[in-house]
């Protein structure tokens, strides 16, 4: 009671967000809702695509699942508009200013070239369990 979440992105690069904000602001409705629990959540309102992505060292590819979609989404966002005031950037009507994007490609340099491949050898390292997490971990070499 008392306490005001606000925030301009509360969902803004994963599904494990709205889950942790309706953990904050619902607890007592996912609890009612047998959805208190994160796979029972996750299971009700998402999907899961296992893809080939560039590991985080950038030396190779590797399998990653994660969450591809929402399900029953109407659902999730009647319950979520309980607690959330939304504005979707159409409503707020905000002036944009024209962009002109352009990609370049550059060559990488022989340092950045060394760099990648010690952080590959790094991530190696933590994935085989060869170093302590305190002295090295995926958080530090991302």
């Amino acid at each position: 009671r008392g306490i005001v979440f606000a925030t301009g992105t509360p969902i803004s690069n994963s599904m494990t967000e709205m889950y942790t904000m309706q953990r904050y602001l619902q607890y007592e409705t996912l609890r009612q809702q047998g959805l208190q629990h994160f796979d029972c959540w996750a299971s009700t309102f998402g999907e899961t695509v296992t893809a080939i992505e560039l590991a985080p060292e950038g030396t190779g590819y590797r399998a990653k699942t994660r969450f591809a979609r929402f399900y029953n989404l109407p659902e999730l966002m009647s319950m979520f508009k309980e607690v959330a005031d939304i504005k979707t950037a159409d409503m707020l009507d905000l002036p944009v200013p024209k962009a002109i994007y352009r990609n370049v490609a550059v060559k990488p340099s022989e340092f950045q070239q060394d760099m990648v491949a010690e952080l590959g050898e790094r991530a190696e390292k933590v994935r085989n369990r060869k170093v302590e997490p305190y002295e090295d971990n995926m958080l530090k070499i991302t």
